[in-house]
């Protein structure tokens, strides 16, 4: 009760926790540790640096920074940014594709 860094932790860990919970209330365990790791990137508003940064002296370039790259436009190798971006299509391809196997498979079963 007495550390108000743990305690503001604790309660930022919680609202990501239960948000997380009300969209992914079947498989909410899988996305702790993304979760996580992206907690430990983003900066702090009382240091102004990641507890990654604190922790290991350097700055992590996970996810949420490849993001935050993309977006802003920070990336100027196309190769990299490529790359990125082909992992993203992907990923939304993948997502799109399980989308319609679930459908067809839903109405197999009701057609049984």
């Amino acid at each position: 009760m007495c550390n108000g860094l743990v305690g503001r932790f604790n309660a930022t860990l919680k609202t990501c926790l239960r948000r997380l919970c009300s969209e992914q209330f079947r498989q909410w365990h899988r996305y702790i540790n993304p979760l996580l790791s992206a907690y430990r990137e983003v900066p702090q508003e009382s240091t102004h640096l990641a507890p990654f940064e604190l922790l290991y002296g350097r700055t992590v370039r996970g996810p949420m920074h490849v993001l935050r790259e993309l977006w802003t436009k920070e990336i100027e190798e196309p190769d990299v940014k490529s790359s990125y971006e082909y992992v993203l299509n992907l990923r939304e391809c993948l997502d799109d594709t399980l989308k319609i196997a679930r459908e067809e498979l839903e109405k197999a079963r009701g057609g049984q």
